[in-house]
């Protein structure tokens, strides 16, 4: 008995034995699985194999500047090669204490599609403040991203306070079901959100990267040729007809919602002012995309056709009506649908966020109540006239709520916005061949609608842009030239005037609008020009042409200043001392013979025309002056 005990004891004691051999074996494995995959991510690192994913990169050639990562969406795309760009608008690391800084978040409506550049709503607003406050710095930064989402938006969000915005302004929500891992779109992650941001937070590590990118590349493998050459809208679009109220459509809803709440979350706890604005989309004049044909309570179709019924009989609320509802029931999902915009209603009750009511501002200038193609190009996108309305739409809640702290007794109506903004042919035309293209592809399969006859020189020069065939710099310089040589002077400022917009840290480009103003004889627009040359890069000769301008203006105070900088700068130049001299002895009332010394004024300063008028004229009630017939002689 005594022995069978001790045999059992020592069987048991064996047994504890192999389970902790194979405890330990597992936790070894898994200890040297982790750390395979340390030493793995290390070497990743260790060669430069993938990306951070930096929101900003430092510029080249500009110390202490920096602008949006041009691959920085390639986080949000993975496993796709659809990966999109924004602008590169450059700005400084350290804010400078003047300086009021504004970012711009959304999608393809943000970077201002089917435009380039200064198509866009937050060149518009750019602008508009630049004209409105000529003595303020203000940077309008647009982040916006072609094909993304509210997870994109909320991944920016987080980074943004560091850098120190004045204020956030979003245009975005049409993109929640076919943008980059929204829920139908083809690297959808599934319809909870805290498991797709999770995915993005360990996105970042380079492993990640490398596995998600050999998916993609299995992935290409198998796509036919004529799938690679489909547009970004298809190649998006995984799952073409969502219902109303299908599961996957409230994923889309509560995606948008769970987002917003944290990003704004984000933002409000550092006192930043968010302007969030409503969205707009073709309801009049875009049919449904996918009409449910099993059921007319929920034909989308149905329900368009009794708008244009009712658009036709002049029954405008029932026509806006029906629309919405068409708009509702359309399966597939690019137009946002209106509880995306009620959600964004719902934020104003948080304490730094400002209601923009784009959709209602669309809606009053659209003819009878309903948004159509008078403000879009296609379902979603605005015309010029659109970009301008969401711009002004922005414009008018900074006024509203004054968060930038300016004084805005001198602001400029819609209709002022639109003659003023320096959108030239080649804009209009580049978003006409733009959607043209677009149309012809999926979901549109429209035939262009080409116009016989000979092209014009803008005309070539916009549908060489539109194919990509040349660079939108080298289409301005070409069209500028076009203009010139063909003595078009307003066209031609306009095409100077653009280019200043888009280079705004760029002097060189301030002082050729500002010479070609002067050669049009509109000094006042010379001296806006130079002046902003002047206060990117100060020099004595900017500052001689500014008071060369001023002088002409009769602004002599001012011209004063500039020409102590000049002595300041470069003591040689002794003209500047005579003349400063000489517009002191102006500036007083009670000296003699004034028009002579203002005659004299002018001769200095090349402005011969006005100084002979100013002669003949003292002469007539002076005629034995010999200081003033002496002048006249030398002109």
């Amino acid at each position: 008995m005594q022995e069978k005990l001790s045999g059992n004891t020592k069987g048991a004691s064996s047994g504890n034995i192999d389970r902790k051999k194979l405890l330990i074996f597992k936790i070894s494995a898994v200890v040297l699985a982790l750390l395979f995959i340390v030493l793995l991510e290390v070497i990743l690192r260790f060669t430069n194999y993938g990306s951070d994913f930096p929101l900003f990169v430092e510029a080249e050639n500009k110390p202490g500047y920096i602008y949006m990562n041009p691959n920085v969406s390639n986080k949000y795309f993975f496993g796709t090669d659809n990966a999109t760009s924004g602008y590169r608008e450059i700005f400084k690391v350290q804010k400078e204490e003047d300086t009021k800084r504004i970012f711009v978040l959304g999608a393809s409506t943000g970077i201002g599609y089917p435009y380039l550049k200064n198509g866009s709503f937050h060149r518009w607003l750019q602008y508009a403040m630049n004209e409105n406050f000529p003595e303020e710095h203000i940077e309008i930064i647009n982040l916006s991203l072609t094909a993304i989402n509210s997870y994109t938006l909320r991944d920016f969000a987080e980074e943004l306070p560091k850098y120190e915005p004045d204020a956030v302004l979003i245009y975005a929500g049409h993109n929640e079901y076919y943008g980059a891992l929204g829920v139908g779109a083809v690297n959808s992650l599934g319809g909870y959100p805290s498991v797709v941001n999770l995915a993005l937070q360990i996105r970042e590590f380079r492993l990640v990267q490398l596995i998600s990118n050999a998916i993609g590349k299995f992935q290409t493998l198998f796509k036919a040729e004529k799938q690679q050459e489909e547009t970004l809208m298809k190649k998006m679009v995984a799952e073409q007809s969502i219902p109303l109220d299908s599961e996957t459509y409230q994923d889309g809803i509560h995606q948008f919602q769970y987002n917003f709440e944290r990003l704004l979350k984000d933002l409000n706890d550092q006192n930043i002012p968010v302007f969030l604005s409503t969205i707009a989309s073709n309801e009049k004049d875009i049919k449904p995309f996918i009409s449910d044909s099993t059921s007319t309570k929920n034909s989308a179709e149905n329900y368009f056709q009794q708008g244009k019924i009712a658009y036709a009989n002049t029954e405008y609320e029932k026509a806006k009506e029906n629309f919405i509802k068409a708009k509702e029931l359309d399966m597939l999902r690019f137009r946002a649908p209106s509880k995306i915009n009620n959600i964004i209603k719902s934020f104003e009750k948080y304490e730094h966020v400002y209601l923009v009511d784009t959709e209602a501002a669309f809606t009053k200038q659209s003819p009878h109540l309903s948004i159509g193609n008078e403000l879009l190009v296609e379902h979603v996108h605005p015309n010029l006239q659109g970009y301008s309305l969401i711009a002004y739409s922005f414009y008018k809640a900074l006024e509203r709520d004054n968060v930038l702290d300016l004084n805005w007794n001198k602001t400029w109506t819609l209709k002022e916005l639109r003659q003023k903004m320096p959108i030239t042919q080649l804009d209009s035309l580049q978003g006409a061949y733009e959607v043209m293209m677009l149309k012809q592809g999926w979901p549109y399969y429209e035939k262009p609608n080409r116009k016989p006859g000979k092209l014009g020189v803008p005309e070539k020069i916009a549908r060489e842009l539109a194919l990509r065939k040349i660079s939108w710099e080298q289409a301005m310089e070409s069209l500028y030239r076009h203009y010139y040589e063909t003595k078009d002077m307003e066209s031609a400022l306009k095409i100077a005037e653009a280019i200043s917009l888009e280079y705004p840290e760029e002097a060189q480009f301030f002082i050729k609008a500002g010479d070609l103003a002067l050669e049009m004889e509109k000094s006042e627009k010379a001296v806006s020009f130079y002046k902003k040359a002047f206060n990117l890069e100060r020099s004595v000769g900017t500052a001689r042409k500014i008071v060369v301008n001023l002088i002409t203006n009769q602004q002599f105070k001012e011209a004063i200043s500039y020409l102590e900088y000049i002595q300041k700068n470069d003591p040689r130049d002794f003209m500047s001392k005579k003349l400063k001299s000489d517009l002191t002895f102006l500036l007083n009332d009670s000296v003699p013979n004034k028009e002579l010394k203002l005659a004299e004024v002018y001769y200095q300063v090349g402005q011969n025309k006005k100084s002979r008028k100013l002669l003949e004229e003292f002469l007539e009630i002076n005629p034995g002056h010999i200081e003033a017939k002496n002048l006249l002689k030398k002109l």
